[in-house]
């Protein structure tokens, strides 16, 4: 239902008149939300109307291609439409959709078209559901190959390698390396970083292969907004070079990537591409960057992984608010948006921390997604740590070893279903907990959670509606010049 039907038009003339909103009208949560093409516009991830579009979701890996570890428990929860709609009714507005290589391109020059097909439903269901996606080609370790064979004995002081995920088998060269791991770490293994090294280099040409199937799969979706771009490579491993020699050669696969994905678009559009840093800023909250010289495309946004004083080395450095100020440094250096591609707390305090990282995320005016939906009980995650037969609990929770999900865990739900501005015309200049300013003449797009009403004061905005969804409500409105929005 269009919010600029003059039934709702006078109902909106006659609230602002009274100062207050509209009286809400119902809809579907698959109703409403506006998926422009976005672009990038002043270092800002912005639509092709000019609005800033702030990207809030959740990472779904139930397309990926884990290593099962002998386990004989599923590695992924199925993925089904009613997957999206629970998101929908949390206000997010995007997925990053993990993918793997080793799915994409099984044996050397293949490209699966059937795994293509999965991707293409995830990305409609998403959409239906006013949900971008993101394609991420997602790896951890190396891939599913890499981890240490049964029977086989570590040294002192290293243990034993689990598969993961990423990379098809014949790309995986390790040269014979020990697939043991230092402290248990997956990335601190010889075969791991002889792995990436290869990569790196290019040896018996597998970067390109990697390069070329960016390009097929860039090729499937060069005409479609709701993709939001491509994530080129998860938490990439340095191989075997010092930090400044190994953002180097990670700069140079990142340019060849971007090439090719160009060209792969031709007779399109051009989408977003995603860069991250190495794998060491996940762990430590800081890493060196690829070299400006070879991120030049208008297009790129910096993706480091926030999980300072969550999962990294250091409880205390840097805190969660260094972390961001370190980020948006270096995504200042590309002149690009700051976005991060995967975040998350665990334990007692998650909903809290969740709380607290989401002020920063306000202050900053960025978006980013949430790791991770739901996590299978034979997930190499929980093969790690030794609990495949225990309740896996990231957003939603899993009994194990049975698979029989258990529904969300509720505070840590009800902190990500925060009340943000999905898309402002112009610059947003203010955010704290939904209320938010800005600058620019436009539609106003906005979520707010619960099934009460928001009774919202606004400044220079008209045609105010609000319609309820699963959920929460859907706030539009149109705005002009300084603009302001407040929950009382």
């Amino acid at each position: 239902m269009s919010f600029l039907s003059s039934l709702t038009a006078a109902a909106a003339v006659a609230a602002l008149t009274l100062g207050t909103a509209p009286a809400a009208q119902a809809a579907d949560a698959t109703d409403g939300w506006t998926l422009p093409r976005l672009t990038v516009s002043d270092s800002t991830i912005s639509d092709v109307d000019g609005r800033t579009v702030l990207l809030r979701g959740v990472n779904v890996n139930q397309l990926n291609d884990y290593a099962d570890n002998g386990t004989g428990l599923p590695t992924v929860m199925p993925l089904e439409r009613a997957d999206f709609a629970r998101m929908a009714a949390m206000g997010f507005n995007v997925v990053r959709l993990n993918v793997a290589w080793s799915a994409l391109e099984p044996t050397p020059g293949a490209f699966d078209t059937a795994y293509v097909d999965r991707i293409r439903t995830a990305v409609r269901d998403a959409k239906d559901h006013g949900i971008y996606t993101l394609l991420d080609m997602h790896q951890d370790a190396w891939g599913k190959f890499i981890g240490t064979p049964p029977g086989v004995s570590c040294p002192p002081l290293t243990e034993p390698g689990i598969g993961w995920d990423g990379a098809p088998e014949w790309a995986t060269i390790t040269d014979g390396w020990t697939t043991c791991t230092a402290g248990g770490v997956r990335e601190v293994s010889p075969a791991v970083a002889r792995a990436f090294q290869a990569f790196y280099d290019d040896e018996q040409g597998v970067q390109g292969h990697l390069v070329s199937t960016w390009a097929k799969l860039a090729a499937e979706f060069k005409d479609e907004p709701a993709v939001v771009g491509y994530d080129l490579l998860n938490e990439p491993n340095p191989g075997l070079r010092d930090p400044v020699t190994a953002a180097d050669q990670l700069g140079r696969f990142y340019q060849r990537a971007i090439d090719a994905i160009r060209q792969a678009e031709t007779g399109g559009f051009e989408h977003l591409v995603i860069v991250e840093p190495s794998a060491i800023w996940s762990g430590f909250g800081l890493d060196a960057i690829p070299p400006r010289q070879y991120l030049t495309d208008p297009l790129i946004v910096f993706s480091p992984h926030l999980y300072s004083q969550s999962i990294t080395v250091s409880s205390d450095f840097p805190s969660v608010e260094d972390g961001f100020k370190i980020a948006a440094n270096a995504a200042a250096v590309y002149g690009a948006p700051l976005w991060t591609g995967e975040w998350g707390w665990w334990g007692d305090d998650a909903a809290a921390d969740t709380e607290r990282f989401l002020d920063s995320m306000d202050r900053h005016r960025i978006g980013g997604a949430w790791w991770s939906w739901t996590q299978a009980c034979g997930d190499p995650h929980a093969v790690r740590d030794g609990n495949t037969s225990t309740m896996q609990e990231n957003l939603n929770r899993v009994d194990c070893p049975s698979g029989t999900p258990l529904g969300p865990i509720e505070d840590v739900a009800a902190a990500l279903s925060r009340a943000y501005p999905r898309a402002v015309p112009g610059v947003l200049t203010e955010l704290s907990r939904g209320d938010f300013k800005g600058s620019g003449s436009g539609l106003v797009e906005a979520w707010y959670p619960g099934s009460v009403q928001p009774d919202l004061q606004t400044v220079n905005l008209s045609d105010v509606v609000l319609e309820q969804l699963d959920g929460g409500w859907r706030m539009t409105a149109h705005a002009q010049g300084d603009y302001s929005v407040t929950q009382s």
